[in-house]
């Protein structure tokens, strides 16, 4: 796959970069940040696959807002510019390490939502056999995993672009 990067001319990455840019400015990616800060994890259910789900959810958020607060600071130091096009010269180029250890860990993490999306059906299952008590805190805990789950993969595909792209643009100069 990476020498399909390799090939792409400086101005084909360029047209890639503004596409890329303008889904980062999206009314979407917009109100999946504005979402993000509103979440909260809920209380315990009493349901340990519900609450081990939950855990894991809020700890895929808080990864995700970081490396969206590292990407367009990744972008910015190759590129020479912010996303939202401000020049910026002073800034040190990173590694080719640094944005292959970045996108990396963010494949990690979206495997890691996919296997939590995974675990989802049978967490969904131990609340139809909860008791009476349970069943609703499970199920508002199992409405901020998907919820969660459904908010961080489209934004870590689309750093995950950015990333690569930044990676072959780092190559190609």
């Amino acid at each position: 796959q990476q020498n399909t990067f390799a090939q792409k001319t400086k101005d084909e990455l360029k047209a890639e970069r503004e596409v890329l840019k303008s889904e980062m400015k999206s009314k979407d990616a917009e109100d999946r940040k504005a979402k993000f800060e509103k979440l909260t994890e809920p209380k315990a259910s009493g349901i340990s696959s519900v609450d081990d789900l939950a855990t894991n959810s809020t700890k895929m958020l808080v990864s995700t807002k970081e490396i969206n607060a590292i990407v367009p600071e990744m972008y910015k130091r190759t590129v020479g510019e912010s996303v939202d096009g401000v020049a910026d010269v002073t800034v040190k180029k990173p590694t080719l390490d640094e944005l292959t250890a970045l996108g990396l860990n963010i494949a990690t993490q979206i495997k890691a939502v996919s296997d939590a999306s995974a675990s989802v059906t049978s967490a969904s299952a131990d609340i139809k056999n909860a008791g009476m008590m349970q069943a609703p805190k499970g199920t508002k805990s199992l409405n901020y995993s998907k919820e969660v789950l459904g908010l961080v993969l489209p934004e870590l595909n689309l750093n995950l672009k950015v990333v690569n792209n930044l990676i072959a643009t780092l190559k190609s100069s």
